[in-house]
């Protein structure tokens, strides 16, 4: 896992300022492989052994800071998995994260389903994100909840993930904290 802190002043003399901690790890599933739907392309189904928990997936082994006048770019590798994040001096752009995951060794032959996790304990969000749908619109996603049926949660991983194209955004219910 990673832990981040950012801190951010627009001005020199510091009164409009924005600080905020959050991790990020990957991990994965296996894929479900048992009799009825199994886990596939378009099909997010965890297998029973990582139904409760995600397995860790990389760890970072190398990190390396670059720090401009009008970005700072995070720059992190481990044996699967190349990360950059870039943080922007006008916060109103966002965090921008890209990711470059390698071969995922399937010689066990059991299908793996690699996630990556970001948590921001600042943030109370009452279970409640965003995301992007194919880059038309933010898409309101709630734990557990669907807007036009009762959900019964019969698979609570598989049931709460989403395929996100470009951008995904949690938001504090009572203060303006974000991050995107």
């Amino acid at each position: 896992m990673l832990n981040f802190g950012i801190n951010y002043c627009k001005d020199s003399a510091q009164q409009s300022c924005y600080k905020t901690n959050f991790n990020i790890k990957y991990n994965y599933y296996e894929g479900y492989q048992g009799s009825g739907q199994k886990s596939g392309a378009y099909i997010f189904r965890p297998s029973e052994k990582t139904k409760n928990g995600a397995i860790s997936y990389a760890t970072p082994q190398k990190v390396t800071i670059y720090q401009g006048k009008n970005l700072i770019q995070i720059h992190v590798e481990s044996g699967k998995i190349i990360s950059n994040l870039r943080i922007y001096n006008d916060l109103a752009t966002g965090l921008e994260l890209q990711s470059f995951v390698d071969s995922i060794d399937i010689s066990d032959n059991q299908g793996k389903e690699v996630v990556l996790v970001v948590t921001a304990p600042s943030i109370q969000n009452g279970n409640t994100f965003y995301t992007d749908s194919m880059g038309m619109e933010m898409q309101k996603r709630v734990l557990n909840f669907r807007p036009t049926w009762d959900l019964k949660v019969t698979q609570p991983i598989a049931g709460n993930y989403y395929p996100v194209q470009s951008a995904i955004l949690i938001k504090d219910t009572t203060s303006s904290e974000s991050l995107s």
